[in-house]
């Protein structure tokens, strides 16, 4: 069964390597990131249908336009996956505001911005998979040097696992996970 599969973050690591193992069994895919050249590098090795949406996830319009050319190219949108992240090298006594905001704003609010954008979409049509890629330093943050990205991957946790809550009972074919490599 072919399905329309947002990814954001698609451009590097975790998210083009997943594009490019669901190209291969033949999805249809929708990858976002910042930086076009690498994201049509990514797209031309899915061999499938692929749009390209050059998108700033830590930007709520952006992520929306997304959603929108998402169903503007494809009808619909089976599964959306929050993939994009980044990291710092900081311990907690050294964090700035800046580090801060900026670990929330990619890490968690891109997310939300992603939950937020999708899920009435999948609550219409009844049925939608929002997958979270969040990070075993959320759970067990033994790696200290990366404080301010273990609390927003945390944080990111906390808000998957109560959509998930919100969800279960008025829309049960509305699934939401949470990856945790």
């Amino acid at each position: 069964m072919t399905r329309t599969i947002v990814i954001t973050g698609a451009s590097a690591g975790i998210g083009a390597a997943l594009a490019r193992h669901l190209g291969r069994q033949g999805h249809q895919l929708v990858l976002a990131a910042r930086r076009e050249p690498e994201l049509e590098r990514v797209a031309a090795e899915c061999g499938t249908a692929t749009e390209v949406v050059v998108t700033d996830v830590r930007r709520r319009a952006h992520v929306e336009r997304l959603r929108e050319a998402a169903l503007r190219r494809f009808g619909h949108v089976d599964v959306w996956v929050n993939n994009a992240g980044r990291g710092i090298t900081r311990a907690v006594l050294d964090l700035s505001d800046d580090d801060v905001d900026e670990m929330m704003a990619v890490n968690l609010k891109s997310a939300l911005y992603g939950m937020q954008a999708i899920v009435p979409h999948f609550q219409e049509r009844g049925k939608g998979h929002l997958i979270n890629v969040s990070s075993f330093l959320g759970r067990v943050p033994f790696v200290t040097f990366r404080s301010a990205y273990n609390g927003a991957k945390g944080a990111l946790n906390a808000l998957t696992a109560n959509l998930r809550m919100d969800l279960r009972n008025t829309h049960p074919g509305v699934h939401v996970s949470l990856v945790m490599p």
